[in-house]
């Protein structure tokens, strides 16, 4: 059975990189003390605000989501190409959305209101990243329930009425996902709340980072790494439960109904009014790239090309080199890695897929700490930060393909078997070439996302090592208004560069 040798080298990996490291962060959390870091006020307030950032961000995008998708339910013109923009962010590394909020509503922003560090230009990337993901959730859904509106609407129950009784319980399970995905993402956000926050609303994330690079006080980024995993854990075990209990067994997807005429551009023109708003940093940043105080400038893109100015500031050609070298080297592991997991948990390794979901439990801020701690004689190389780039990305690369295997046709392995092909042959033969779209999706997705990686790479990387995001950060952390731009303009390219990847690996193929 390949099943099995499959799930050995996930676990095996998975001790190495993972369970061995955090171990060591829980028993020097423990050590060092829980009640020590709840007794300071300012650490308290960290764990409060973390927690009001990620419950209100959760709040905000259901609030948000329910009537988008009460219009997106319906087949109107443009419909399709806005449920696909809505995706758009959640692929962008995390300092383009940062550093285009700056751009929109920062200190320099063209909205002439400075919003940083306020809550609310964190809310508003929050928003801007997991609304997208919680539509795609819920639209999901809805696409199977088309026979049940249409007994609705025979029993004379209205569009908002269906929607309201019938539609949106059956999506419910979906939209509680959304919710809980979003205050695990916003609550252990990192990115964000360095550049925009300031200290009063630093998460816990930032105050591990400070704490380890700060003051070099690994006893309390354990501590706080522990406290923030226990929430974590906690989240997710309500979110699964949740989902458990408000899923539905839907109908195979069915085309939305049509909304045609005046309604059908009416609704375009809401639905593309909104997007328009909410991706007014995205194109800010583009616009604040190329806009200097005195007006049109390529003052910012003419300081990529200049010479590194010490060993601390990368160029941008470097950067770029590392930042596209990291992501293959990482793709390399996280492959098989992902794979052999989608796999395993095809086949029936049910504690194998506990195991896997693990990893996105776990913060990269988090993870570097316990590699540091894990491995000292290891942090001149590049094996901590591949294996860190890795596990955060082969958990996405594993549940594309795994969606991908359980649609194939069990029949034909069956087949293939009873004519006498081993198992290998099985997987060579018949099945890897029906999964070829699915894993350049996989593959796709999972680039996109090493791409844009600042927190692990950050507390790992040597300066030599430093790429397109830790450039950005050290634009932005230099006063100067050509230091500004210029980290406005490695945004762009960060942001092309991912968005590109991810276009040109995943065409044919499918994300989940």
């Amino acid at each position: 059975m390949i099943s099995r040798p499959a799930t050995l080298f996930v676990l095996a990996f998975l001790a190495v990189a993972l369970f061995w490291p955090l171990g060591l962060v829980v028993g020097r959390g423990i050590e060092y003390g829980l009640s020590a870091v709840l007794a300071d006020p300012y650490l308290r307030g960290r764990l409060g605000w973390s927690l009001a950032f990620g419950a209100g961000s959760s709040l905000l995008v259901a609030l948000f989501a329910v009537p988008l998708v009460y219009l997106l339910r319906y087949r109107f013109p443009g419909r399709d190409a806005l449920v696909a923009l809505s995706m758009v962010p959640f692929v962008l590394p995390t300092l383009v959305v940062a550093t285009g909020l700056l751009a929109w509503a920062g200190p320099r922003g063209l909205l002439g209101l400075d919003l940083s560090e306020t809550p609310w230009i964190l809310f508003w990337g929050s928003l801007l990243y997991n609304l997208g993901m919680t539509l795609r959730l819920v639209l999901g859904v809805l696409g199977g329930s088309g026979r049940l509106v249409e007994a609705a609407r025979t029993l004379g129950a209205g569009s908002w009425r269906s929607f309201w009784r019938v539609e949106l319980p059956l999506a419910a399970g979906a939209l509680a996902a959304g919710a809980g995905l979003t205050f695990v993402y916003s609550f252990s956000s990192f990115g964000l709340p360095l550049i925009l926050g300031g200290p009063r609303y630093a998460t816990l994330e930032v105050e591990i980072y400070r704490a380890l690079l700060q003051r070099l006080a690994f006893g309390e980024a354990a501590a706080l790494i522990l406290l923030q995993t226990a929430v974590l854990a906690l989240v997710s075990l309500g979110y699964l439960y949740a989902q458990r209990r408000l899923a539905v067994r839907a109908a195979a997807p069915a085309p939305p109904p049509r909304l045609g005429g005046a309604g059908g551009w009416a609704a375009f023109a809401l639905v593309a009014g909104f997007f328009a708003l909410l991706y007014a940093p995205l194109w800010a940043l583009v616009l604040r790239s190329f806009w200097g105080p005195e007006g049109f400038t390529l003052a910012g893109w003419a300081a990529l090309a200049r010479p590194q100015a010490s060993y601390f500031a990368p160029t941008a050609a470097h950067a770029i080199y590392n930042t596209l070298r990291f992501t293959l080297l990482a793709l390399l592991v996280a492959a098989p890695l992902g794979f052999a997991y989608a796999y395993g948990v095809w086949k029936g390794a049910r504690t194998l897929d506990l195991l896997g979901f693990l990893p996105l439990l776990v913060s990269p801020v988090s993870l570097a700490v316990g590699y540091l701690l894990a491995y000292p004689g290891l942090r001149a190389s590049l094996v901590l930060l591949v294996m860190a780039y890795a596990l955060i990305a082969y958990p996405l690369f594993a549940r594309t393909v795994l969606a991908a295997m359980r649609r194939l046709p069990p029949g034909l392995a069956e087949a293939a078997r009873t004519l006498g092909a081993g198992p290998w042959r099985v997987l060579g033969r018949v099945e890897l070439p029906l999964l070829r779209p699915a894993l350049g999706a996989a593959a796709a997705l999972a680039a996109a996302v090493t791409i844009g990686e600042f927190g692990a790479t950050l507390v790992l990387a040597r300066p030599e090592w430093a790429t397109l995001t830790v450039a950005i950060y050290e634009r932005l952390g230099k006063p100067g208004i050509v230091n500004y731009q210029e980290a406005m303009a490695l945004s762009v390219v960060l942001g092309l560069l991912a968005g590109g990847v991810f276009w040109g690996l995943g065409r044919g193929g499918e994300v989940g």
